[in-house]
């Protein structure tokens, strides 16, 4: 049997408003959260999902689906294992790319930044406001590590049986990320590939410009 898969046949047309330089803020950001207010308005399963890649201390670049939890002061925020792969790749470069896609609106949002680690008062405050399992799973797992089916069962009942109930103990090796955004760009499709796509540019103010498709 073949491995071999040609995809070239898979398209789509796209059929949306036009995307107006005439109608863009001065400030990304605005046109950022007016977008996302749109997907969530359009019960968009998990709207805020955004694949997150960081530069490795090998080279490679690693990229994964992360969950933004808020927009604020101008930056993007998501929370995670301070010990998992793509903390430690962020701690060697802090350099970090977010792409976010929106099929059922043919909309992508391309952004790139330096990620910092939020306050330990905000980390910690956003953790204890998340459901009981969430919390366990969060405080037992050594993120990206090597480990069985059985030992996380096993370390999961353990802790339960130690902690039924909230609240629990907040662990210092889990918390945020507040991406201070550099450059972010709008991509709206369009009939015959001929996409809408402008780039913000954070040269102190912003500046904008329109790409080819």
């Amino acid at each position: 049997m073949s491995s071999d898969l040609d995809l070239k046949n898979i398209g789509a047309q796209y059929e949306r408003v036009a995307l107006e330089e005439s109608e863009l803020p001065e400030n990304p950001i605005d046109l950022l959260t007016e977008w996302f207010s749109k997907a969530v308005d359009a019960k968009i399963p998990y709207a805020n999902a955004a694949t997150l890649s960081t530069l490795g201390t090998d080279g490679f670049p690693s990229s994964r689906v992360i969950l933004i939890k808020e927009i604020k002061n101008q930056k993007v925020i998501f929370f995670t294992n301070y010990n998992s792969k793509k903390a430690k790749d962020i701690e060697n470069c802090s350099n970090v790319s977010l792409n976010i896609y929106w099929k059922e609106l043919d909309r992508q949002i391309r952004l790139r930044g330096k990620a910092i680690k939020t306050s330990k008062e905000e980390s910690e405050t956003y953790f204890h406001s998340r459901p009981y399992e969430s919390q366990v799973s969060a405080i037992i797992s050594n993120q990206s590590s090597i480990v069985t089916k059985e030992e996380l069962e096993k370390l999961t009942s353990s802790f339960k049986a130690e902690h039924p109930e909230l609240p629990l103990p907040y662990p210092q090796y889990w918390g945020g990320y507040e991406i201070e955004i550099e450059d972010i760009e709008f991509w709206q499709g369009r009939p015959n590939r001929l996409h809408d796509r402008f780039k913000y540019v954070n040269t102190g103010n912003w500046e904008k410009k329109r790409l080819a498709p």
